[in-house]
């Protein structure tokens, strides 16, 4: 009996949140953009449920779990937002690398960062953290050449990153 009254609070609460004959995607997108996330990824499950805007769902799925740090879960929403024909843009791509580091899977990583990068549509400054990031998974990978080597085309392109310039410096005394 306690088991069902904990889901039908957490039914009810779920459509308190989401509104009851509201788009759940519309109110997942409110949600987002005022920084509820918990509530967002609620609000994006149901619109999963009811194949409303399915691909972009998932999207807002993934990143309402991604900035609550559960990247395992963002890695997935992500994952079935493009499977589902969400557009297949850097940023997508950079949320699951970034949660490919974070659960050391660092090959994966740079494997989401390669399409990443070749996506179109990119900000320099997403190319910029998607580029030094690539270096740190070499870095984590123990690959030190190829390391060195995008770390000596990233000092090339951007000369203005003085952390990256500063390593470049050590790299050349090793």
């Amino acid at each position: 009996m306690r088991k069902i009254r904990t889901v039908m609070a957490a039914v009810l609460l779920s459509l308190m949140i989401c509104g009851c004959g509201a788009d759940p995607y519309e109110k997942g997108m409110e949600q987002l953009e005022n920084g509820k996330y918990k509530e967002a990824a609620e609000c994006f499950e149901q619109a999963v449920e009811k194949k409303k805007n399915t691909a972009d769902s998932y999207r807002g799925l993934g990143i309402a779990l991604w900035e609550q740090e559960e990247y395992e879960g963002a890695k997935a929403a992500l994952g079935h937002a493009i499977e589902a024909g969400s557009k297949e843009t850097g940023t997508i791509y950079n949320l699951i690398a970034v949660g490919e580091m974070k659960s050391e899977n660092y090959e994966e990583a740079l494997k989401y960062y390669e399409k990443g990068l070749k996506a179109k549509g990119n900000s320099k400054e997403l190319v910029q953290e998607m580029e030094y990031n690539s270096i740190v998974a070499y870095e984590k990978l123990e690959d030190w050449e190829n390391a060195r080597a995008k770390l000596d085309e990233y000092v090339q392109k951007y000369p203005e990153d003085a952390e990256a310039s500063k390593e470049a410096d050590f790299w050349k005394t090793r």
